[in-house]
């Protein structure tokens, strides 16, 4: 794409995102859209067909940018629970929007969302163990999807509830919960090196 045409996209995304902050997805209309990005009807439709179409273009950007700050780490060091935890980048990343994440995750196209955002998870933890042996019996792909659905069970209440625990909290007690528990199942506790016997308390 040409830069006239890369600036155009961008206004009407960061215009939808704007938007987004205010109101929910499904009561926001095209017109609304180009009058904050102050540019014309007939300029939407020579980029987006629809509303939704602009929406994918908006979580794609923001699935790079997550994408950008999150890093691969070791099975060695998802096991160590003293260490911070890998999923600490992306509840940061979501804290600092809190207004917008909420209105994405709880609107009419939650679900599409929602399952985007848990295979990213699903992915990033599937990278951690691409080069290790199964624990036990256990598929990788099992322990992947229940550290995904964890997380994001955590992140959903803790942004639809307006919970005060702070992202970093909930990145440790996300991780702690799920790893434990698997763990335990497979009957692996003892490789985890577990963190100090009051850190799961609340922060003040």
């Amino acid at each position: 794409m040409d830069r006239r045409t890369i600036k155009t996209r961008q206004m009407l995304q960061d215009a939808l995102l704007s938007l987004l902050r205010e109101q929910p997805f499904e009561d926001i209309e095209i017109q609304a859209i180009t009058d904050r990005a102050d540019t014309a009807r007939v300029t939407f439709y020579r980029h987006y067909g629809t509303k939704e179409e602009l929406l994918a273009d908006v979580l794609e950007t923001i699935y790079q940018e997550m994408q950008a700050l999150m890093q691969v780490v070791s099975v060695e060091q998802l096991m160590d629970l003293r260490q911070p935890p890998p999923s600490l980048i992306l509840f940061e990343f979501l804290e600092k929007d809190r207004t917008l994440f909420k209105k994405l995750f709880t609107g009419s196209t939650s679900a599409f969302i929602q399952r985007r955002f848990q295979n990213y998870i699903v992915e990033q933890v599937m990278l951690t163990f691409r080069d290790a042996p199964q624990y036990a019996d256990l598929p990788i792909g099992l322990i992947a999807n229940n550290l995904a659905a964890c997380m994001f069970g955590n992140i959903m209440w803790w942004l639809s509830e307006d919970v005060p625990y702070p992202g970093s909290y909930m990145a440790r007690m996300s991780l702690w919960t799920a790893m434990i528990g698997m763990m335990t199942l497979i009957g692996r506790v003892d490789i985890l090196t577990t963190p100090p016997a009051d850190a799961w308390r609340v922060p003040l």
